[in-house]
């Protein structure tokens, strides 16, 4: 069973390998729509983010080669730098795996296999007081006077 879990897909920028192409409109332009392409594929990675409950609670950070064809299919996906843990390396690429298939590249990349090294960054894990853990006996005294503080000072809170 996997834990949906926060973790950062980060994408300090997806490293793309593309040969340089002839400009047909102005470079803001083609800057703008590249960039706009690389966070709808930072976005749709992150929307599929899972913590794998058995893994390291120091997390790891990954990089996934993803090679795409022209209508945005995923091709191959690869782990290229491991994170050290192989339940990370594998939620790295089971994340790339759900989140095919991508937006379409734009229409200036004119190449029919995109390659593109992503970043994947799963962020330690933390136990929240909340999370059905029992607190630890010297803080259960301390939460103890904070609940009778609570209610002297809201009445029926």
């Amino acid at each position: 069973m996997q834990m949906k879990f926060s973790l950062l897909a980060a994408f300090l920028g997806l490293l793309a390998a593309f040969p340089a192409y002839a400009q047909t409109g102005a470079p803001d332009t083609q800057a703008n729509s590249l960039s706009a392409w690389k966070r709808q594929i930072s976005n749709r990675l992150a929307s599929k983010r899972t913590y794998p409950h058995n893994s390291p609670a120091e997390g790891g950070a990954a990089k996934v080669l993803l090679v795409l064809d022209r209508t945005g299919n995923l091709i191959s996906s690869a782990l290229v730098e491991s994170t050290g843990s192989s339940e990370l390396d594998a939620a790295a690429l089971a994340m790339v795996e759900a989140a095919a298939p991508f937006p379409e590249p734009p229409a200036e990349i004119e190449e029919n296999s995109l390659r593109l090294t992503a970043p994947i960054v799963f962020k330690a894990k933390t136990t929240l007081p909340w999370s059905g853990s029992p607190p630890p006996a010297e803080s259960a005294a301390e939460q103890a006077k904070v609940d009778a503080k609570m209610r002297s000072i809201c009445h029926g809170c």
